[in-house]
């Protein structure tokens, strides 16, 4: 198991979190004081928080809830694809990134250093509209991005999410990409459980994919 590469955020009190969103929380209701006794903790959060899975219902009225995505979807083959132009990403930097129809594609951007800042940046980059619709047309299952959305916070019209919960592309928010090198990975990535819920914090897993 040592060839598992962790790209989940490690989930704290004070992390960056969207604007509006209740933030991740965690605390200790009991200790341990001696025989018999336990350490206790709960937890209050946004379904959002860290990185995190964003089901087809979270755009789509009757899209799939998080319980309802299939792990086979969310569990396979994967791409990186480093991109280092400070915008957004566009069809141009897709078409020669080597991605193969099925495979879940991973994008490692400069939004990563912001998560080094103590606040919340609104000025991150996402996907286009167009990037989105390119991948759906190669039949991609997943998506998933270093910063807290697919769509720029200014774009209101939120087009990538759209595009790709419309197709039941799952998308991944969040991840830590910063120690991955672009590649081709098996990737996993386990959401919680939740009946009725458009996302969930997942923890997400890979590993450098052989042949």
């Amino acid at each position: 198991m040592s060839d598992w590469i962790d790209v989940t955020r490690t989930l704290t009190n004070g992390m960056i979190h969207w604007p509006g969103d209740s933030p991740f929380h965690c605390q200790r209701v009991a200790d341990i004081t001696g025989p018999g006794t336990v350490n206790v903790s709960e937890i209050s959060t946004c379904v959002h928080a860290g990185t995190h899975i964003d089901a087809p219902f979270h755009f789509i009225p009757d899209g799939a809830d998080v319980s309802e995505v299939p792990l086979a979807k969310l569990c396979g083959p994967a791409v990186v694809v480093d991109l280092p132009e400070a915008r957004d990403v566009v069809v141009e930097d897709l078409e020669g990134a080597g991605i193969e129809p099925g495979f879940r594609v991973l994008l490692r951007t400069v939004n990563q250093a912001l998560w080094d800042e103590p606040e919340f940046d609104e000025d991150f980059f996402g996907i286009t509209g167009d990037a989105a619709m390119w991948l759906v047309d190669r039949e991609v299952p997943v998506v998933g991005v270093d910063y807290l959305s697919v769509d720029g916070y200014h774009d209101a019209e939120k087009p990538a999410h759209y595009a790709l919960l419309g197709n039941g592309v799952v998308i991944i928010e969040g991840l830590d990409l910063s120690q991955v090198a672009p590649g081709r990975y098996e990737m996993v990535a386990l959401p919680l459980k939740i009946a009725g819920s458009e996302g969930s914090p997942a923890r997400v897993i890979i590993r450098p994919l052989e042949g």
